[in-house]
């Protein structure tokens, strides 16, 4: 019991005086932020992932319904989750924006195909508005995949 009570503080010490810094990635196959953010930061070994609306990269513009922007946006966060060393199978939890809730049916059985049955935590959220007037909007947080 003595060794153990001498370990805790020195192991306390040694964790608090880790230097974690937040991390910022810049990602050139991806539509520009529309506002003063960033696509994602990373704290250790936690992925935070800004909100995503279906815009495809190549055009910069909306793709065309519910559907389209969903799977759209699943391509967006492959692309910020590759470029911070994960996947989706490394998403933890996920916050779905709609606009119209009665789409939310259509919205999960895209969601459900990216998952593998092992879903993450979800909250979904009906709102007035999205930017761009987008239908959806999906954030995330991820780990990063162990080396």
């Amino acid at each position: 019991m003595n060794k153990l009570l001498l370990f805790l503080p020195v192991f306390l010490m040694i964790s608090c005086s880790l230097k974690k810094d937040i991390t910022i990635i810049s990602y050139a196959d991806l539509p520009k932020p529309i506002g003063p953010y960033n696509h994602s930061t990373s704290y250790g070994n936690l992925i935070f992932v800004s909100g995503q609306i279906g815009v495809d990269p190549k055009t910069n513009t909306l793709k065309h319904g519910i559907e389209e922007q969903t799977v759209q946006i699943f391509k967006n966060l492959k692309t910020i989750l590759e470029n911070n060393n994960s996947d989706l199978q490394h998403i933890t939890k996920t916050t779905i924006f709609m606009t119209d809730i009665k789409q939310f049916e259509n919205v999960n059985k895209i969601y459900s195909t990216y998952f593998n049955n092992r879903f993450p935590a979800r909250s979904t959220i009906e709102v007035v508005a999205l930017p761009m007037n987008a239908g959806i909007e999906i954030e995330c947080i991820a780990i990063k995949k162990p080396f």
